[in-house]
């Protein structure tokens, strides 16, 4: 019973924000008149807009497009989370849903400010984020759902920006490793953009800590991977010795393949299928004594022992939500109890972006708080929330290991 109430409200209240979103009155038009030139302050001209609890939402997503089942599955956990506080505690904003696919985004904060939005969650796609963080001064917060570069010109200071960023967890990658005591390193990463990124996140945070990099790869596809790991772990150099010790003395000789001994920790990029390949093979040129650190991307979220015991002695981070329910605070659980009742055909296979959803809405009510205390951390779904200097909502993850294909929490 219980569901379907829950079930009931949240179409309800989404059929009547989609219907008012595309409606328009004249009090709306003269906002939107005003909103033009105000919806974005003159640069310099700062103001606090996190001084009050919201009374009306924005919540800017694409409907359609590439993103549109990652931005589905935020918008079902805000929603679900909005109930919950509802619920518990009577506090029920406005929140209207406005499609920001293949539209202006500056066009789309105004058209939020006009419809009276006092917080703006979104955009999710990063292009639209980097707008924005470009962009003057904003009147209202703006809780963008994606990460800009570093290097983004920042004049926006009422935007915050809260990702699923790989490079995030590339850095903690590092500081385990170092935790650990840890010193020299191998880099194995995917001949890609993103690969190259992620390494670059993790070498940058290694330098800084005093680690060194002994080696790095860039592997191509699993036809390529032996030669590409025989490589870095100068395995080939081996081989070519003893050929050539062969030659010199005319004899058959017995070889058994030596790697090099100078690194004591790997940092892994791989997806799932990709590491079921790399660490047999690791294993194969005797790497099963050195531990192999990567991000959550290695694990799909979904239990699997069967085909993840290739993955055994692997250690990655990810959020509580997918590693450690029982560690989110008592509210996110029950919100996580109630995304896998009414959705349990996605709830897993888009975990990640359910919780980032509850945790946007969260964030709402609890942003003002970590403006203040930044050092305090929040615990949320998608990790232990911490407010940077930046207005980036750093993550901290939990741990854990592949044993017997499962994972299993570590320290």
């Amino acid at each position: 019973m219980k569901r379907v109430i829950l079930l009931l409200q949240f179409i309800l209240v989404t059929t009547i924000l989609i219907l008012s979103n595309g409606c328009s009155s004249t009090s709306a038009q003269q906002n939107q008149r005003w909103s033009t030139s105000n919806a974005f302050a003159p640069h310099g001209q700062e103001t606090n807009p996190l001084s009050q609890q919201s009374r009306q939402i924005a919540l800017l997503l694409p409907r359609s497009g590439p993103y549109a089942s990652y931005a589905n599955a935020i918008r079902n956990g805000f929603f679900t989370a909005y109930y919950d506080q509802k619920n518990q505690t009577g506090y029920a904003p406005t929140i209207i849903v406005i499609d920001t696919q293949n539209k202006n985004i500056q066009t789309v904060v105004q058209t939020a400010v006009a419809q009276g939005a006092d917080f703006i969650v979104g955009p999710l796609e990063k292009p639209n984020v980097l707008t924005l963080a470009e962009s003057h001064q904003s009147h209202v917060p703006i809780l963008a759902l994606n990460t800009t570069p570093n290097s983004t010109r920042m004049n926006n200071t009422s935007l915050y920006e809260f990702g699923l960023s790989p490079t995030q967890e590339a850095e903690q990658a590092a500081e385990k490793a170092w935790q650990d005591h840890h010193r020299h390193v191998i880099i194995l990463a995917p001949n890609n953009a993103q690969g190259q990124r992620i390494a670059n996140a993790f070498s940058t945070q290694w330098k800084t800590l005093g680690g060194t990099i002994v080696g790095q790869q860039f592997y191509g596809n699993i036809a390529s991977l032996s030669k590409s790991i025989r490589a870095v772990l100068q395995i080939d150099s081996a081989y070519q010795n003893a050929h050539d010790l062969k030659n010199m003395f005319h004899e058959d000789m017995r070889f058994i393949p030596q790697r090099r001994h100078d690194f004591d920790s790997i940092f892994l990029i791989a997806t799932p299928d990709m590491g079921r390949q790399i660490q047999p093979l690791l294993r194969f040129y005797f790497v099963d004594n050195i531990p192999i650190y990567t991000t959550s991307q290695i694990y799909t979220g979904i239990p699997n022992a069967d085909r993840d015991r290739d993955l055994d002695g692997i250690l990655f981070c990810d959020m509580p939500w997918i590693l450690a329910p029982n560690l989110q605070p008592s509210s996110v659980r029950s919100v996580q109890q109630h995304i896998q009742t009414l959705w349990p055909d996605t709830a897993r296979r888009l975990a990640k972006f359910y919780a980032m959803g509850v945790d946007a809405f969260n964030l709402t009510l609890q942003l003002n708080k970590m403006q203040s205390q930044p050092r305090v951390g929040v615990s949320a779904a998608t990790g232990t929330l911490y407010l940077t200097p930046k207005r980036t909502l750093d993550r901290q993850l939990v741990w854990a290991q592949f044993k017997n294909g499962e994972p299993q929490l570590v320290r």
